[in-house]
């Protein structure tokens, strides 16, 4: 299969790499995942919320399906499409992170695709499991295009929240709702189970352990809400999926699961379209406005995203909602 790699990185690759390496890669091995090592990891989002606001961004805070959603929205003058949106699903691990620390990579996405974004604060650990975390991602997307007129949603989002975008699909496609527009993938956690593979390994991941991983998994399944249908976004049928576009790091632990995925929905005609860098970290995109490669990958997912939006756009006039 095609792979699109991106060598010759910026000067500030290295020293992110390395510093990932030597200094986050040993403090993420050794952070305890009890709830006395998770509990306190709240405070990484608050910590993010005293930085700078972004400029060329107008933010508001709302609510999706019961969540707090931080709605961007350019401020510029626009002749943006009023039925087209993004769904932001921010990573994490799907017990780390949140609005805050995807500040950036969300407002860029926004000026970029010049389209509204809505970034989620869904439910995690150790609050609630996976099955959760997935239920109040579906459930702002049934609200987009159920209640609020959305008729393309883009779905993205890095890391963990991969699998979030994923599961929407899949949960779209077995209900009958429209389908995302596109979606969007920034090193996208892919199989659940990952840490559990013994043909994977962590060994040249800039700071991913897959040990941290196993350990995790576990506690995936913690109620209130059951997760249910495939694990491994793989599983899902292809014909689920929009036009899809994936940015990896080059050599990271998630990087096999993406190319299967992109292989699996070329395989069933589905636009897809995988992109590799060298010297990156995992989910790099969320270092947007300080870092050439993040904002190159934002640029060209924003490009890929908006010209599928006009596809379904052109493609589905007259398409009554359903579901």
């Amino acid at each position: 299969m095609s792979v699109t790699r991106h060598g010759r990185p910026s000067l500030q690759s290295y020293p992110i790499w390395l510093g990932s390496r030597l200094v986050l890669k040993p403090i993420l091995t050794l952070w305890p995942i009890g709830a006395f090592g998770l509990r306190p990891l709240y405070l990484i989002d608050e910590i993010f919320a005293l930085g700078p606001k972004a400029k060329g961004i107008v933010r508001d805070q709302i609510t999706l399906a019961g969540r707090p959603v931080e709605l961007s929205v350019p401020s510029r003058p626009s002749r943006r499409d009023d039925a087209s949106a993004v769904l932001y699903l921010h990573g994490g691990a799907l017990v780390v992170c949140g609005l805050a620390t995807h500040r950036a990579v969300a407002g860029r996405l926004c000026q970029d695709i010049d389209l509204p974004v809505y970034s989620l604060a869904y439910r995690q650990l150790p609050e609630a499991g996976v099955g959760t975390s997935v239920s109040d991602a579906y459930q702002a997307y049934r609200e987009l295009v159920l209640e609020r007129g959305f008729k393309h949603v883009v779905v993205a989002g890095d890391s963990a929240g991969g699998f979030l975008a994923g599961k929407v699909i899949e949960l779209a496609y077995r209900d009958g709702l429209i389908p995302p527009a596109a979606f969007i993938g920034y090193s996208p956690l892919l199989d659940l189970d990952l840490g559990s593979n013994p043909d994977r390994t962590s060994r040249s991941d800039a700071y991913l352990p897959i040990r941290k991983l196993a350990a995790l998994r576990p506690k995936f399944d913690k109620g209130p809400i059951e997760l249910t249908g495939a694990r491994r976004i793989v599983d899902v049928p292809a014909e689920a999926f929009p036009p899809s576009i994936v940015i990896t790091a080059e050599d990271e632990m998630l990087e096999p699961d993406a190319l299967a995925l992109v292989e699996s929905l070329r395989s069933g005609d589905v636009e897809a379209e995988l992109h590799s860098y060298s010297w990156q970290v995992h989910a790099f995109a969320v270092l947007a406005g300080r870092h050439p490669e993040a904002g190159n990958a934002i640029a060209r997912t924003a490009r890929f995203a908006k010209a599928a939006i006009e596809a379904a756009r052109m493609g589905r006039r007259g398409l009554q909602q359903v579901g």
